[in-house]
C-alpha cells in the first residue's frame, strides 16, 4: 500500500473522531442561527485580513492581532455557539497536533523527555505524552544534538 492511500485512510478515520465530528456540528448551529452568522462571518473576514497582512508583510501591528482577540472574547461571550465552536476548533487542533508529533516521531524517531528544551516542571507531562504516541512499543531514540537544542526558539515560561 502506498504512503497516498496510507494517508486516505488517515484521512478518513480523522474525519470519524468526535473531535472532527463536535466542529463540523459547531459550524452548523453557527450556520443556521443567522445573527451568529453575521457575527462569525465578521470575526472570519478580520481573521482572514490579518493572516493576508502577516503573509504579506510577516508582521503585524499588535494592536490588530489584540482587537481580533478582544473580538473573540466579546463573540464567545455575547454568543453561546460561537463559544462552542471555538472550544471544539481547540480539541481539533489538539487532535491534529497529536497527530502530527506521531508522524513526526514515527519518520524521526522518539525523544526522550529529558532531550528536550522545556522546564523541568513540564518534562513528565511531556514523557506521558511520547510514551502516550509509542503506543507502549519501544521506539528509535531520536538523536537530538547540541546545536540543534542551541538553535531552537521556546518562548519563556511565564509565572501567574
Amino acid at each position: 500500500m502506498s504512503y497516498i492511500d496510507k494517508a486516505r485512510e488517515l484521512g478518513e478515520a480523522l474525519s470519524q473522531t468526535p473531535e472532527l465530528q463536535g466542529l463540523k456540528a459547531a459550524e452548523t448551529a453557527i450556520m443556521a442561527d443567522p445573527q451568529t452568522r453575521e457575527a462569525f462571518s465578521e470575526y472570519q473576514e478580520k481573521e482572514r485580513n490579518l493572516v493576508t497582512a502577516q503573509m504579506i508583510s510577516k508582521v503585524v501591528p499588535e494592536k490588530e492581532s489584540l482587537a481580533l482577540l478582544d473580538l473573540k472574547v466579546r463573540l464567545m461571550n455575547k454568543y453561546p455557539l460561537i463559544k462552542t465552536y471555538f472550544v471544539q476548533q481547540q480539541n481539533y487542533e489538539k487532535l491534529m497536533a497529536m497527530v502530527n508529533l506521531t508522524l513526526t516521531t514515527a519518520m524521526h524517531g522518539l525523544p526522550s523527555a529529558s532531550d528536550l528544551p522545556i522546564p523541568e516542571e513540564l518534562k513528565g507531562m511531556a514523557q506521558q505524552i511520547l510514551d502516550k504516541i509509542s503506543g507502549g512499543n519501544p521506539m528509535e531514540k531520536m538523536q537530538v544534538t547540541p546545536d540543534m537544542v542551541k538553535n531552537l526558539k521556546i518562548p519563556p515560561l511565564t509565572q501567574k
